[in-house]
């Protein structure tokens, strides 16, 4: 007890140097008796692991597996030796080994003698395929046969399994390249059954492996069996099928030291039977060794494939390594598609998706024995299915990394648009996958881009390197103004990669989408692109403010900036008119205009707002414009006549103006009043005389405003509101101005707001 109290007790600079301990150890450190524990040993990142390998030999540990990857060993340490351990400030952190048990597989299915196959399941019957037999349903629910009906059989390819061994000398595997075979249990380079195995052992590998490789003519053939194989007996079964971590965790340097592409995987493993496993908070792709060694394979370019596991229905129940983030984990369905009841789901602690995907893994056809094939259930055939199919992406496509094959599979899955945490992303279509590995990829024009500076954009796309039995490829372009593409305004079928609308789109967003078909049926899409930005044809650049503008010119010069456009259907042509406000008649028409900039040729009446438009063709398309305020031309000499004009805008509110405008002239000094009555000749409100303005005004254009500051003088504006500022029903109102020699109305309709 003293020994723990003074661990405690040790002073925060030691304290913080000790390596962690896993939470198990201190109940197994608390016992009297010595023993002997199996732990992980992590060194710091400055130790050296071959030092760390000696001092632990003259202690008399026995150091099962050092592993350069996790950077620590695995050792059998004695509790006297594992607190001394406690201590070593070159360690960062022990954890005990773990010894897998496992979850009993499915029940074998009863057995179904078939014709000319005394204990087989998967006997041929007519109208089998002649070379696949009762195996063609992976190759049918995959989409496997276009690609293998090539040839295309995993050569060039290195693929490692890591089982419970395999039986070399069965006649299936005739013909099959094993670059490398070893025993992680026994140490040796013999993977079959030995004497002292427990009978049997190598019977799961075996049917694994068949998957990949067997070839039973009529009644089974495998996917890869060009591939080259790595053979890792990792899993010791004489003893409550106990698995040990550092076996795996070897297998996998052990096959990257001699170079593989894929690993494949048929274990899920979670409890321990030395007291310890791991907890489901703990299932986050971080803590596991087996989940990080796998993580850490992929990063050197190594897809591992493992099973998600048999513990379902029940959500959260994918086992180790399956929680890797950069692991492939594969759930198992039926020959209709339905998950199996057995298979795990997920999701991982930390709340990621989880399997990745389902492969058939019910009543699978796999090889039982010497010449005998028989149907078996579980995620440990689902798996190398989905392994053996990477294969063929990776002859195809050397290049892929994993994550690229992940993403392959994810476009091609069943359940790409909604992946969930009992199918992941479904069951892939492994042709399309193959033929599209990347999809269809959208280049131009995208929404990350920014707004298009042209109307009539050019879209392109990629679809990689594609096989020659895939070619042509057709491409159905559709162009719209929603992502559903429902009405589409570009509806066209084309062997390029590129198009050119030879229109021009519409001022607004657009989205687009490409559906890729091969000559073999495999079909990709980019989705649905955009929302994209098409600028207006045409930018007004002078007298464009909202406010309006106020000029000393009755001729003045327009100008406008055009958007791009290409040929045909352009160049742009214009026509420009010059409106009045009050009335809406043309007064100036220019037509055909090629240029950018046009001076009135005559002149514009003074005190009287205009606005103006530009009418852009493209082709036989046309885009109006409309100045978004008013031109007003103001006279600068005194005002001959008094005078009160019509209000603009009239009705009111509308264009986006919540207030009209009241302009008047006064010829004479005098008394001015400036009134807004409703129909009963009752006065809501009054500008003149008031705050702004006093009750005699001299000579002058009032109403007006100046410069940029907008057309219309703010003080003599109406929002429809009365002097106390409440708001006014809609209706009719006139505007009443008297003046020396005049008194005169004109009549408002307000709107209302």
């Amino acid at each position: 007890m003293r020994r723990f109290i003074w661990l405690v007790f040790l002073p925060a600079g030691l304290a913080a140097q000790r390596p962690a301990v896993s939470p198990v150890l201190p109940r197994f450190l608390a016992r009297q008796i010595d023993t002997t524990l199996s732990v992980w040993l992590f060194a710091r990142p400055d130790a050296s692991l071959d030092a760390l390998r000696e001092r632990l030999a003259t202690q008399g540990v026995r150091v099962r597996v050092q592993s350069r990857w996790l950077h620590a060993v695995s050792a059998d340490v004695s509790t006297a030796v594992l607190r001394d351990l406690l201590q070593d400030r070159e360690l960062r952190r022990i954890q005990p080994l773990g010894r897998f048990k496992q979850r009993a597989p499915p029940p074998v299915r009863p057995t179904i003698t078939a014709p000319g196959a005394p204990g087989d399941t998967c006997g041929f019957t007519t109208g089998d395929d002649p070379v696949l037999g009762p195996s063609e349903m992976p190759y049918r629910r995959l989409h496997l046969r276009p690609l293998t009906d090539q040839g295309i059989d995993g050569t060039g390819v290195r693929i490692a399994i890591f089982d419970t061994g395999f039986d070399t000398a069965n006649t299936a595997f005739n013909g099959i390249t094993i670059t490398a075979q070893h025993d992680f249990v026994f140490n040796d380079g013999f993977v079959r059954d030995q004497p002292n195995d427990q009978p049997g052992a190598q019977s799961h590998g075996t049917a694994t492996w068949s998957l990949f490789a067997g070839d039973v003519p009529g009644r089974l053939h495998g996917i890869t069996r060009g591939a080259h194989f790595l053979l890792a007996k990792t899993e010791d079964v004489r003893s409550e099928t106990r698995v040990e971590e550092d076996n795996y965790v070897a297998a996998l340097e052990w096959a990257d030291s001699i170079g593989v592409d894929i690993v494949s995987s048929s274990l899920a493993y979670l409890s321990f039977d030395n007291g310890f496993s791991y907890t489901p908070s703990q299932l986050n792709g971080d803590i596991a060794v087996t989940t990080v060694a796998a993580d850490m394979a992929a990063q050197r370019g190594i897809l591992v494939v493992t099973a998600a596991g048999n513990s379902g229905p029940g959500s959260r129940t994918v086992w180790t390594p399956a929680d890797g983030d950069s692991v492939l984990a594969i759930g198992a369905e039926d020959s209709l598609g339905a998950i199996a009841i057995f298979s795990s789901r997920g999701p991982t602690a930390d709340g990621r998706i989880k399997p990745d995907f389902t492969g058939p893994g019910v009543a699978v056809c796999v090889v039982t024995g010497q010449g005998h094939v028989g149907r078996l259930d579980g995620t440990s055939f689902s798996t190398p299915l989905l392994a053996a199919s990477a294969g063929l992406l990776k002859q195809m496509h050397p290049t892929l990394l994993p994550m690229d094959i992940r993403t392959a599979f994810r476009k091609t899955g069943t359940h790409s648009s909604a992946p969930d945490t009992t199918f992941g992303w479904g069951r892939p279509d492994v042709a399309a996958a193959a033929v599209f590995p990347a999809g269809v990829t959208a280049l131009a024009p995208l929404p990350s881009a920014g707004p298009l500076t042209t109307v009539t954009p050019a879209f392109s796309w990629s679809a990689g390197t594609l096989p020659a039995f895939a070619m042509p490829v057709t491409y159905h372009l559709r162009v719209g103004r929603d992502s559903t593409l429902a009405n589409p305004l570009v509806d066209t079928a084309i062997t390029a990669q590129t198009f050119a609308p030879g229109q021009a789109f519409k001022a607004g967003n657009v989205f687009w989408r490409v559906d890729a078909t091969a000559a073999s049926g495999e079909t990709a899409t980019t989705g649905p692109i955009g929302p994209v930005s098409v600028p207006p044809w045409a930018t007004l650049v002078t007298f464009n403010n909202p406010a309006g503008v106020v000029i000393d010119t009755a001729q003045p010069t327009f100008i406008w900036d055009p958007a791009l456009v290409s040929s045909p259907p352009g160049p742009f042509l214009y026509d420009l008119r010059v409106q009045r406000v009050a009335t809406g008649a043309i007064d100036i028409i220019a037509l055909g205009l090629t240029d950018t900039t046009y001076e009135l040729t005559q002149a514009l009446e003074r005190n009287t707002a205009y606005r103006w438009i530009l009418t852009v063709h493209a082709g036989a398309d046309t885009s109006i414009l409309r100045s978004q305020g008013s031109i007003l031309v103001v006279d600068l000499g005194m005002p001959t006549a008094t005078l009160l004009y019509q209000n603009f805008p009239n009705p009111f509110p509308t264009g986006g103006r919540d207030s009209t405008c009241l302009w008047f002239d006064v010829a004479i000094a005098g008394n001015v009043e400036l009134d807004i009555l409703d129909l009963r000749g009752n006065r809501v409100r009054r500008f003149v005389p008031g705050r702004d303005f006093p009750g005699v005004l001299g000579p002058g254009r009032y109403g007006r405003g100046s410069g940029t500051g907008g057309i219309c003088d703010p003080r003599l504006m109406w929002d429809g509101r009365s002097d106390d500022g409440q708001l006014l029903p809609a209706g009719v109102y006139l505007a009443k101005l008297k003046a020396p020699g005049l008194l005169v109305f004109k009549r408002i309709v307000f709107r209302g707001k």
